[in-house]
């Protein structure tokens, strides 16, 4: 007993239960936002709902157009690899999530009849809540995927590329591939600093691309395309594209000249280590 007289006891006040049930949140307290709250519990459902749509790590858009050229370009048998590259990744996270989406099931079944005491019942919450998140990234991993299936069967489609490609289909558009890709640095180096960048050279030099016939070519078809904008033609950068393959198609064999001097022979690459779709 306190041996202060009853009317100076400081009457401590009763606490108000504050929950938002679409978090998961729910604790005893006088010092949360009230008004907050409310504005949480009226919106936040339709934001939850959003964010579903949103487990992937981009769009698909952005997974067909930019994840699958970056620094591959427009090769098909780039685009196929870099493909099966994403889906990995992703594979690998779905391994993962399975290990913590079984731990998550096996805490809210072991909390679910604790929920009388007010901390396993915030635990409880808080594993509910984890669930539906680890959820919504698991489904945003299968969509990603399932985005990447169509693109790759699509290039497929499209390149007329057989169900039987291989590592051997893809080394033998390798150099037809980076002397496409000699003519890409060049057009970037004059259109960006006017001049050839020392890496551009080498690059050139270790596909059989002469700089200066490269820069010729290049700067042909710049002068070409100025022209062009000049007389008002609205050019679509598949012309750029275009250009690019001819340069390829024109100039790849290149390439066996360089490795002749190189290994003594134009097709160096030995498909025995290669992995075979198809083998007779």
């Amino acid at each position: 007993m306190s041996d202060m007289p009853d009317n100076k006891l400081v009457k401590k006040e009763e606490t108000k239960l504050v929950k938002q049930e679409t978090i998961g949140f729910a604790i005893q307290s006088n010092n949360i936002n009230e008004k907050a709250v409310e504005k949480v519990t009226q919106y936040l459902p339709e934001l939850d709902t959003k964010t579903k749509a949103f487990g992937s790590q981009n769009s698909q858009t952005t997974i067909s157009m930019m994840t699958l050229t970056m620094l591959g370009g427009q090769s098909p048998y780039r685009m196929l690899r870099q493909i099966l590259a994403e889906v990995e990744k992703r594979k690998g996270a779905l391994s993962e999530s399975q290990v913590g989406h079984a731990k998550l099931v096996r805490e809210i079944k072991k909390l679910e009849d604790q929920t009388d005491d007010p901390v396993q019942a915030a635990r409880y919450r808080k594993a509910c809540v984890n669930i539906t998140t680890l959820e919504n990234k698991i489904n945003g991993s299968f969509a990603d995927i399932a985005t990447l299936i169509d693109a790759y069967n699509n290039i497929k489609e499209t390149r007329g590329i057989s169900d039987e490609w291989d590592e051997t289909s893809f080394e033998d558009a390798e150099k037809q591939h980076h002397v496409r890709r000699c003519f890409e640095m060049m057009y970037r180096n004059l259109l960006d600093t006017g001049r050839i960048s020392t890496a551009t050279i080498e690059y050139m030099q270790q596909f059989g691309v002469h700089p200066q016939i490269c820069q010729k070519e290049v700067q042909g078809y710049i002068n070409y395309t100025d022209d062009r904008i000049q007389g008002g033609e609205v050019l679509h950068a598949n012309d750029l594209e275009d250009f690019l393959d001819e340069m390829g198609e024109k100039y790849w064999e290149g390439a066996n000249k360089t490795s002749e001097r190189l290994f003594g022979k134009k097709d160096f690459a030995n498909k025995d280590f290669m992995y075979k779709t198809v083998t007779k």
